[in-house]
């Protein structure tokens, strides 16, 4: 299997949605097939390399057959690096291992290489990383496709929607997964963004940047310490070279900003999906950096160089950011409450405007 971007958007569904969505799915083509049964051990060092780098490690059951996975990160919110490798078959009561030797290309080693500071040579299957399973999921997956070939027939696509229900656990806790992924089978990337769109508008499902990796390696972190352990809020930086042009500054900047907001209104957003809301940390930091992201959203978009050319959307884009900081920081020096907050996160303005900025990024060459 070779080493692939991946291109995806991952959605939080709600509850009273579920049946809805299930519903729409089974109406697609590939609908009716059965759900597939995937069962996977997550691997990280003791001191999180990978969850630190965004990467993860995972080696998964689905159905009678066992793949070893790496994926690391790509260069925007919908595109990660991503090696698929036929994994031998472990009996119920064996232990599960990785062998980083099944990751021959070489964009992936080198990936291995950076994040854990593997040394293929010396140590070919990674036995002495110290690589341990920090948590496991356990999920049934039904699956569809979809073509925006009718919105967008010079943009067409053809995608891949899954729906994943289950369970994320570490240790004695778990938390329940109810969310929905869509992914670019080919075609244009754009039929990522139409088919989210209307999905979205149609069930009220919002964007989730929290791959199962992440909550799994902080329900990991909650487990050993007895707390809540969620990442600090984040603040990105654009990934930008010397040799890149004014444009690709742009774009780079735009994706950061994105990044920018998404990691904290996913933080803020999944608060209340769980029983265990009332435990959880105030989320006022979460909620300033999102405010934050929003504001540097607003600065990248005024200052877009004249060959940028972003789409003609690009006015109502500018008020989409207003309205929903306004609805964030309602007066001067206030953010909106943490108990009044995930709602808006949730809310499809805060998911169309992320849909909309990446059509933007995903129409610059």
């Amino acid at each position: 299997m070779a080493p692939m971007q991946e291109i995806e958007l991952k959605f939080q569904i709600p509850q009273g949605a579920l049946a809805a969505v299930k519903a729409e799915l089974a109406r697609l083509p590939a609908g009716l097939a059965p759900a597939q049964k995937l069962q996977a051990a997550y691997f990280d060092t003791p001191d999180r390399k990978l969850a630190k780098a965004r990467a993860a490690l995972r080696v998964r059951q689905e159905d009678e057959d066992w793949v070893q996975t790496l994926k690391a990160a790509g260069a925007n919110a919908m595109t990660r690096l991503e090696d698929n490798q036929a994994a031998r078959a472990f009996a119920p009561d064996e232990t599960i291992l990785p062998d980083l030797s099944l990751h021959q290309p070489e964009a992936v080693r080198q990936a291995l290489m950076r994040d854990l500071g593997w040394q293929p040579d010396a140590d070919p299957e990674g036995a002495h990383l110290g690589l341990i399973q920090l948590y496991r999921t356990d999920m049934q997956r039904l699956r569809a496709q979809a073509s925006n070939e009718a919105i967008h027939p010079e943009r067409a696509g053809r995608v891949e929607i899954a729906l994943d229900l289950g369970l994320i656990a570490a240790g004695d806790r778990s938390v329940p997964v109810h969310e929905l992924e869509i992914e670019l089978i080919d075609g244009h990337a754009q039929a990522v963004l139409d088919i989210a769109q209307g999905l979205v508008k149609h069930h009220g499902l919002w964007l989730d940047t929290q791959t199962k990796a992440h909550r799994g390696d902080q329900l990991a972190r909650e487990a050993a310490s007895g707390v809540p352990s969620p990442l600090p809020p984040a603040r990105p930086r654009a990934r930008i070279s010397v040799t890149t042009t004014p444009q690709q500054r742009w774009v780079a900047a735009l994706d950061a900003a994105l990044e920018h907001i998404s990691h904290n209104l996913s933080e803020v957003a999944l608060e209340t999906c769980d029983a265990q809301q009332a435990h959880r940390p105030d989320l006022s930091p979460w909620i300033k950096g999102w405010a934050t992201g929003l504001r540097r959203l607003a600065w990248v978009w005024r200052h877009a160089p004249a060959d940028a050319q972003p789409s003609a959307q690009a006015a109502a884009i500018q008020q989409e950011i207003r309205d929903l900081y306004r609805q964030l920081r309602p007066v001067a020096r206030r953010y909106l409450p943490s108990g009044q907050a995930p709602a808006l996160a949730r809310s499809a303005s805060a998911t169309l405007l992320a849909l909309h900025v990446l059509s933007v990024i995903v129409e610059m060459p």
